[in-house]
């Protein structure tokens, strides 16, 4: 269903793009428009779906005629029967709200029915142009012309910070070319909400993007807003930073509802969420970094609580149920009703009175597992795989085994549509935080249930009385988010986190599309402060060799 909206996202039409070449057509407009990566992606997918029975090589400006043919074969010809499947038995998506609409105002362009007296629209306005996608732009351009009507749309192309779901700042920057009519550009070139160094920096910055409308903008205020680069030695030095920094914060008279932690990934934030827990500082997290609350993390927490009791005596039906839970995670999908039984009954015989006794028995297992279980491939796999997990000597270790063995914890973007977890697994980071916890378990649990307890409540984020007593200011949260979630909100202090190579910008970005679409990702987080920005240079994961991001330089700072 992820990858049948997506290709609505893209424009996509199962009335009209009926024949190959119809489909051929639109998938190069997509790569005039540069979004061929988001197709790439939606092959990737297909692929591994085993849709596609090998994955698709196209370059980032064209895909060859017989690799769009493969998916033409494979997969569009579906998409036509499936989309018409479920608009006919009234099976919506969110993103068939958009769909449907703009399918309905097609049909009756079509029929000649533009739209006249009280029921038509004169002019139309989009604000956010620069965040909407193919079927966005579908959707206007067909309401536009039933209505009759004139159009205004309004965005800044340097924000354009979506493509992730499809959209392209290409819109915002050649309107006159998507809609066929003339269009009259005005800057708006007071920028209300930022110092002035921040404004002028900023657009330092963004100046290295080549694909984008040249401004000229000016801080209404004379204010300078304070710049620091921090450099840390490690997570846990980061975290004591911030932390002295929130502290300091607090004395002074600041409310920390006003700073914003801003990470690229939502996996970098999740450490801090545990820590300022830890610490009883409240915190107010979006709902993409709820990692916590979702049911793949209480399986986490299941397993470590089952390995502290690795070694100790129990009863059988105890220690198979535990082996069981443990199975079901081992591979991507867990057992079988059928396998469970054949494997409880399997274990039961040889009467385990510790766990370790049941990985042995495991190890034996020669019936049917998620399979025919040839000479107990499968069985021995997943035995090894828990007994790398228990023999784990720290909390730390016991993380990275789960990150490495479990393959029912991996990311899984299918998974994901059910459970954020599964969109960016945040092992190595909790890991990378768990190093000061040594061989305490409880004491780590205990920590991600206070931070689980944070995240149940959201509080407002409306402002409030400026004259409250320190011990309030502590009830009142922060704001954990990513730089994508950060747009349109506005922080005292804002710490960007792990400003190196590889997150700034992602690793990922190869194409100067991509690489100028980081960029604006960079330059949003950046313009959310108001008094002061912090960078930190976090060498993580034990990486003394950490490299600090090109947009410090571009900014026209030093490290």
């Amino acid at each position: 269903m992820n990858i049948v909206d997506s290709f609505k996202s893209l424009g996509f039409d199962h009335l009209r793009h009926t024949n190959y070449s119809d489909f051929a057509r639109h998938v190069k407009s997509l790569y005039a428009q540069n979004l061929g990566w988001c197709l790439q992606e939606q092959f990737d997918e297909l692929t591994k779906n085993g849709v596609l029975t090998a994955g698709i090589t196209s370059s980032s400006t064209d895909l060859p005629d017989s690799e769009m043919l493969r998916v033409y074969d494979s997969f569009f010809k579906f998409w036509i029967e499936a989309s018409a499947h479920l608009i006919s038995n009234a099976t919506f998506t969110l993103e068939d709200q958009k769909y449907v609409a703009y399918l309905d105002e097609m049909d009756k362009l079509a029929a000649d029915k533009a739209l006249s007296g009280a029921a038509r629209y004169d002019h139309v306005f989009v604000d956010e142009f620069q965040d909407i996608n193919p079927l966005d732009l579908a959707l206007v351009k067909a309401v536009v012309q039933r209505n009759r009507a004139t159009l205004t749309v309004a965005g800044d192309d340097d924000q354009a910070i979506f493509e992730w779901r499809g959209a392209t700042p290409e819109y915002i920057l050649d309107p006159k070319r998507y809609f066929g009519m003339p269009f009259t550009t005005y800057t708006l070139g007071v920028n209300y909400r930022s110092p002035t160094n921040i404004v002028d920096r900023s657009q330092q910055l963004i100046g290295n993007n080549i694909r984008r409308v040249d401004k000229r903008i000016a801080s209404f205020t004379s204010k300078r807003a304070e710049i620091t680069i921090h450099k840390t030695e490690g997570l846990i030095d980061a975290l004591g930073f911030v932390h002295s920094l929130i502290t300091t914060s607090v004395e002074q008279g600041s409310s920390p509802s006003r700073v914003a932690i801003i990470g690229r990934k939502r996996s970098q934030i999740i450490p801090y969420q545990v820590y300022f827990a830890s610490k009883d500082i409240s915190f107010c997290a979006a709902e993409d970094l709820q990692v916590f609350l979702s049911k793949a993390f209480d399986h986490i927490l299941g397993l470590l609580l089952i390995k502290t009791n690795a070694t100790v005596r129990r009863s059988v039906s105890q220690v198979v149920d535990d082996i069981l839970r443990m199975c079901d995670l081992a591979k991507r999908f867990k057992l079988s009703k059928s396998d469970k039984i054949d494997v409880r009954s399997h274990l039961q015989r040889s009467r385990p009175r510790r766990l370790t006794d049941a990985i042995d028995a495991l190890a034996g297992y020669r019936g049917k597992l998620k399979g025919p279980n040839e000479n107990g491939i499968t069985s021995i796999y997943m035995s090894e795989a828990i007994r790398d997990f228990v023999g784990s000597e720290s909390v730390s270790d016991a993380l990275f085994s789960l990150s490495r063995k479990f393959e029912g914890l991996q990311f899984d973007l299918g998974k994901a549509e059910e459970d954020i977890f599964y969109t960016d697994p945040p092992f190595l980071q909790l890991a990378d935080y768990a190093s000061s916890y040594g061989d305490d378990y409880d004491q780590f649990v205990d920590d991600i249930e206070r931070a689980k307890e944070q995240l149940v409540y959201v509080p407002p984020f409306e402002d409030e009385p400026s004259v409250i007593g320190a011990k309030d200011l502590w009830q009142r949260p922060l704001h954990l988010m990513t730089a994508l979630r950060a747009k349109g909100k506005e922080f005292d202090i804002v710490v960007l986190l792990d400003v190196i190579e590889g997150i700034w910008p992602n690793k990922y970005a190869k194409t100067q599309a991509q690489l100028e679409a980081e960029r604006r990702v960079f330059y949003v987080a950046f313009t959310r402060a108001r008094k002061k920005v912090v960078m930190l240079l976090s060498d993580r994961f034990g990486k003394l060799d950490a490299v600090a991001s090109p947009y410090i330089e571009e900014l026209g700072l030093s490290v």
